[in-house]
């Protein structure tokens, strides 16, 4: 009673929401879009470190040392004062042109990975507002067995009380009403439950109830189109692609370690002293400038292995998006043949619905005329009513079905 009394309050106060506003609030929303949003960032910050590697290092530093008597000797004064601005360029370093790149890259792969997530998002919003149309039809069927359950009650109770029929008919309808009652109850509690989920993913506080209604959608698209969009199109296999980019210039990166690293350099000091032993103290200033070059010769084949290793990584990535992409294909024939599958079961219980409407109406019209038994009666409507849910339920597969094949071919 407590979950009809909450349910009525639902409905009763709840703003309607369509699957084109739920959508839209998730893609906003979201923890995963928030989080990749976030790394997208990072990424970005990364490519700003990376990039310093090529931009002119300036310091400057200050430093003062007072002598004792003892050490003050010859030009050292009492107080020395030293001041340097220093300027460093990189001139050439390629670790740090493919680190460069590398940094893009992976900017790239989180725009990819924020898309991917988006996509699977929207699969998974689809799903759930698919489920919450679901269950509010089999809360309509509920109300409507039980509406059906209540005026069947009153009938064979004045029956009972005209000496028409036996009392276990009248227990027999008082249970199939309790029955009833129960049964509607359990699918309001559902339909609560896939609720909160669905409130839960789209941080959405108060009230809010799905609009709309499960339908048969026309599809007609041939297999090699389909597979077509998912080779160009599909988000998780263009991560996996960018994913093997991004190892190859991980070993590029690796590579690089081979080459020689040029620097420049430039000096300007300021320090204080003495020209000569009888000389007065003074400030001497003057400028340095010159240029490094440093190449390592042997270390211990360090490099060698580290090459190695980011060469098997390369292997494994090619390996795991080759997987992918047979994966990816099973799934869509397999998602194409259940959409076939459940287009052919809807049309067949459409056809049995109607036939098993007019019989549920011959029955209780026969029972009413006195014509008829209670049996026949309750088989007639659990017949309708396992048809008519069975059918929500395909109506619910196939739209489910449609939104995993949209997923894969995005």
């Amino acid at each position: 009673m407590r979950v009809i009394i909450l349910l009525l309050l639902v409905l009763g106060f709840a703003r309607a929401i369509t699957l084109e506003q739920a959508l839209e609030l998730a893609r906003k929303r979201a923890n995963q879009i928030r989080l990749s949003e976030l790394d997208i960032k990072k990424a970005e910050e990364e490519i700003k470190r990376a990039r310093a590697g090529i931009l002119p290092q300036v310091s400057i530093s200050y430093s003062y040392t007072y002598f004792g008597q003892d050490l003050a000797l010859g030009t050292i004064p009492n107080n020395r004062h030293s001041a340097v601005l220093q300027l460093n360029q990189n001139i050439f370093n390629k670790q740090v042109f493919e680190l460069i790149k590398l940094a893009n890259i992976q900017r790239e792969l989180q725009n990819l990975i924020k898309e991917d997530v988006q996509r699977t998002l929207e699969s998974q919003v689809k799903d759930l507002f698919y489920g919450l149309l679901y269950r509010k039809a089999i809360i309509k069927l509920q109300e409507e067995n039980l509406a059906y359950w209540e005026e069947n009650y009153k009938v064979v109770s004045a029956k009972f009380s005209a000496g028409v029929v036996p009392k276990v008919e009248l227990l027999r309808a008082q249970s199939q009403l309790e029955q009833a009652r129960s049964q509607l109850e359990q699918a309001r509690a559902d339909y609560l439950r896939a609720l909160e989920d669905f409130k839960a993913l789209l941080r959405l506080d108060g009230n809010v109830e799905p609009e709309g209604a499960l339908e048969l959608k026309e599809f007609d698209l041939k297999e090699e189109e389909l597979l077509q969009a998912l080779k160009e199109k599909n988000s998780t296999l263009r991560v996996a692609k960018k994913v093997v980019e991004l190892a190859q210039g991980t070993v590029e990166l690796k590579r690089a370690q081979n080459f020689p690293t040029v620097n420049g350099f430039a000096n300007y000091q300021l320090f204080t002293g003495k020209r000569s032993p009888v000389g007065d103290t003074e400030w001497l200033r003057g400028y340095s400038f010159g240029v490094s070059i440093n190449y390592l010769i042997f270390d211990g084949f360090s490099r060698r292995a580290e090459i190695s290793v980011a060469e098997i990584d390369l292997l494994k990535q090619r390996e795991n998006l080759l997987q992918l992409e047979y994966d990816l294909k099973a799934r869509l024939r397999s998602t194409l043949l259940s959409i076939n599958s459940l287009q052919t079961q809807i049309k067949a219980v459409q056809s049995s619905l109607e036939f098993a409407k007019e019989a549920l109406r011959l029955s209780t019209e026969r029972y009413r005329l006195g014509v008829g038994s209670q049996l026949e009666v309750l088989e007639a409507r659990a017949n309708y009513n396992n048809l008519l849910a069975n059918y929500y339920l395909l109506l619910y597969q196939y739209n489910s079905s449609l939104a995993s094949l949209e997923r894969l071919i995005q």
